[in-house]
């Protein structure tokens, strides 16, 4: 008894000793667990932050990709607006062209030019479109017309070298050596023997240029003496073109567009094409007397000295019926020799009417049979300054033209309305029916697209030949 008695006072005796230190240990314990609570709050509260931080992050990145995107958008969306407004001022232009290509009015010479002048300007779909070019300081209204150039691939030696001071002696051989088919070298020129020794080789063309741009690869030719100021070849002055030495090109910022060769020399220009009333020109040599008289009102005997000419005649050409009288042109192509004149008197010769007409209905030999040429200079939309270029042409007489062509709001009608020029000769005009014309094929078209929103621009500059039907887009640039 004694021994339960004392194992149970020492069990209870122990008992409050054993109470104070469970106490503690669960006081310990609590304090341990709010420092861990305290530590997991302060985590998350971390981690939360951070989530908010990269949330932060990532809604700004996306914004900012989108605010690009949007903005790329805005601006793609313009420039297709720009771009299809620019392509609906060439679309107008063509549509005219065609147009006044197959209907024609034969007294006005500026028909062609005033209907593509009409659609110069217009508005599509939030966008315009404007249709200019440069006269050297003014701009001007509808395309550029290629016909007032001096085509380089007609241009002789001697009309190169009139254009001073920019062309010397060397160039101008070394152009012409560039065109011609032999590889026998000008006096002062240079063939493939000379372009085989650059330290990138190649060769000459041996033919005509196909572009004004390709005379920058004919040695002794830099690009300024081909462009000049107009160094994108747009015939505008742009604002780099004119703000001196602060972008190229170098220009002097006088707010005139000097144009280098490239306002005097042109590679576009084509001979050919449609006649003054819509049709394709009649070849004499397998034409009837009966059209030639319905067509130039000329009698039997006129239509069949003509026909003999054209069939029979060595080498005939349309020039010798302006230098040469019809009975001269008969008796050199049937070889009948005029008894006393009066077989040479038998044939009237052609009036100016029936002359004017002969040119512009008929030719010699199919014109399938070969491709158009290079064209003439068209001396109603030529400058006077270029006329001076040809020593064809004297000076007083090229200011004659000049005086002529103010007094005729329609303009010349045919080469021979020079001949009421002062001081032009039968056998003069004779020689600029070769070089010189009335009816031009080849536009430059720099139509430029705007949107509104934006102000955003697209250049599309198109050469439009209409040498043939429908017209040919010979080259297309976008800008």
């Amino acid at each position: 008894g004694c021994y339960s008695a004392g194992r149970w006072w020492r069990r209870h005796a122990e008992q409050p000793r054993h109470s104070a230190h469970y106490g503690r240990s669960f006081s310990e314990g609590d304090n341990a667990m709010n420092t861990l609570t305290r530590g997991q709050r302060g985590f998350a509260t971390l981690l939360v932050f951070a989530v908010i931080v990269i949330s932060a992050v990532v809604i700004g990145t996306i914004q900012s990709t989108a605010f690009s995107q949007a903005a790329a958008g805005r601006e793609s969306l313009a420039r297709v607006r720009a771009f299809w407004a620019a392509r609906a001022g060439v679309e107008c232009t063509i549509a005219r062209l065609e147009f006044a290509t197959e209907n024609p009015d034969p007294n006005d010479a500026y028909q062609v030019l005033n209907d593509m002048t009409d659609v110069a300007e217009g508005v599509v779909a939030g966008a315009v479109w404007r249709i200019a070019t440069t006269d050297g300081k003014n701009e001007v209204l509808g395309p550029a017309d290629a016909h007032a150039k001096i085509n380089i691939n007609l241009a002789t030696v001697d009309q190169l070298l009139s254009i001073e001071p920019l062309m010397t002696e060397d160039v101008a051989d070394s152009i012409a050596d560039w065109i011609d088919a032999d590889d026998d070298v000008n006096p002062l020129g240079a063939e493939i023997s000379f372009y085989q020794t650059l330290p990138h080789s190649y060769v000459p063309r041996n033919g005509p240029l196909r572009s004004i741009q390709e005379l920058e690869l004919v040695a002794g030719v830099s690009q300024q003496d081909v462009r000049g100021e107009d160094w994108n070849l747009n015939g505008i002055l742009d604002p780099n073109e004119d703000d001196g030495d602060a972008s190229w090109p170098p220009d002097n910022a006088d707010g005139i567009l000097d144009r280098g060769w490239s306002g005097i020399l042109t590679a576009s220009s084509r001979d050919g094409g449609l006649n003054a009333a819509g049709e394709a020109p009649i070849d004499l040599i397998t034409t009837s007397e009966s059209e030639v008289i319905a067509k130039t009102q000329v009698n039997s005997e006129q239509a069949k000295a003509i026909i003999e000419y054209a069939s029979m005649g060595q080498n005939p050409t349309m020039r010798a019926f302006i230098a040469t009288n019809l009975a001269t042109l008969q008796q050199q192509a049937t070889g009948q020799a005029a008894v006393g004149g009066r077989n040479r008197n038998r044939v009237p010769n052609l009036s100016n009417e029936q002359l004017t007409a002969l040119l512009e209905y008929f030719t010699i030999g199919s014109a399938s049979d070969t491709a158009p040429g290079p064209g003439k200079l068209n001396i109603n939309t030529c400058d006077a300054e270029t006329l001076q270029f040809l020593p064809e042409i004297e000076p007083e007489v090229a200011d004659a033209i000049i005086a002529e062509r103010s007094s005729r709001p329609d303009g010349f009608t045919s080469v021979l309305d020079l001949s009421e020029v002062s001081g032009i000769t039968r056998r003069q005009l004779s020689t600029l029916y070769d070089i010189l014309c009335t009816r031009s094929n080849v536009f430059i078209v720099t139509s430029r697209g705007r949107d509104e929103k934006t102000g955003l621009e697209v250049e599309i500059q198109a050469t439009i030949d209409r040498s043939s039907l429908p017209v040919v887009l010979s080259e297309v640039l976008v800008r």
